[in-house]
């Protein structure tokens, strides 16, 4: 007996099927643009319990890739931090150095204590970043290929006490095939310590001073037989205000200052030249404000 084949039909399933498969690789290719957190729920940042690193299919490329994380006191600062006050809000630079030309970059990253625990919290980010959440670990990674090598993060400090703070972070350099090939890989991380602040009111309830000052939890206390001047500075040295005081006995509220984290406090008698009497030793603190 003869067997009949319909060549058209197996034609016509094998075209759809081919279709299938195409448009099944090119959603596979095109999952990584996005971040992968995003698109796989995937971590792949290099920190302790995160997945397989980018480098398993990120390899071919020849992209020369530096990655690099700096953690500046504010958005413009000139200067990165070696260490963190806790509960004081940084923000984080990501950079992808890359020789070549590379059509675009990408980036994953998270932030976490030795035992691979979220360290502090992950503010807002950069418009090319976007913040993400894989079984409760935060990440910031990029939203789609970047043209832009840097991306941006403010986070803010933990409360302390726990340790060191890793930052880990995957970096790439793409050829925006959509794809993995020809693209290049490279991981970095870098470890902040607590800074040793000791917060401290040595000039509390003197007596034989004319200027005792001291700092609560919410408060700034200033008890001053002369007017003063009150200079506030951030941790960094920049200015954050002044204030002239009146004689008497104060408490100045430190939620009012603007500005959050640990600053220099400096009170010095206001110059009276109808003043007689001796003027008071200036005095410095260390004040925590919210």
């Amino acid at each position: 007996m003869m067997r009949i084949t319909n060549t058209e039909g197996t034609a016509a399933r094998m075209s759809a099927f081919t279709g299938m498969a195409l448009i099944f690789g090119a959603l596979a290719l095109m999952s990584h643009h996005n971040g992968v957190a995003e698109e796989q729920n995937k971590d792949r940042t290099g920190a302790p319990g995160s997945q397989q690193p980018c480098s398993a299919c990120h390899n071919s490329g020849s992209y020369d890739v530096t990655p690099s994380i700096s953690v500046y006191p504010f958005e413009g600062a000139d200067t990165p931090v070696t260490t963190f006050v806790p509960f004081t809000e940084y923000y984080v630079v990501f950079e992808v150095d890359a020789s070549g030309a590379p059509a675009g970059y990408g980036f994953q990253a998270t932030a976490v204590f030795g035992n691979g625990d979220n360290a502090g919290t992950f503010i807002s980010c950069t418009d090319n970043a976007q913040l993400e959440d894989v079984n409760g670990r935060h990440i910031v990674e990029q939203n789609d290929l970047s043209p832009s090598n840097t991306f941006g993060l403010f986070w803010g400090a933990p409360a302390g006490g726990e340790g060191p703070v890793t930052f880990y972070a995957s970096m790439l350099a793409s050829n925006g095939a959509y794809g993995n090939t020809g693209d290049s890989y490279a991981g970095t991380l870098i470890t902040l310590d607590e800074a040793v602040t000791n917060i401290e009111c040595p000039d509390c309830l003197d007596a034989d001073e004319s200027l005792n000052a001291w700092a609560s939890d919410e408060f700034l206390h200033i008890e001053n037989r002369e007017a003063v001047t009150l200079d506030v500075y951030a941790l960094d040295g920049r200015w954050v205000r002044s204030e002239q005081v009146p004689a008497g006995k104060h408490q100045l509220a430190l939620s009012a200052w603007g500005s959050r984290g640990l600053h220099i406090v400096h009170i010095s008698e206001t110059a009276d030249a109808n003043s007689t009497s001796r003027a008071s030793t200036p005095r410095t603190l260390r004040v925590w404000a919210d």
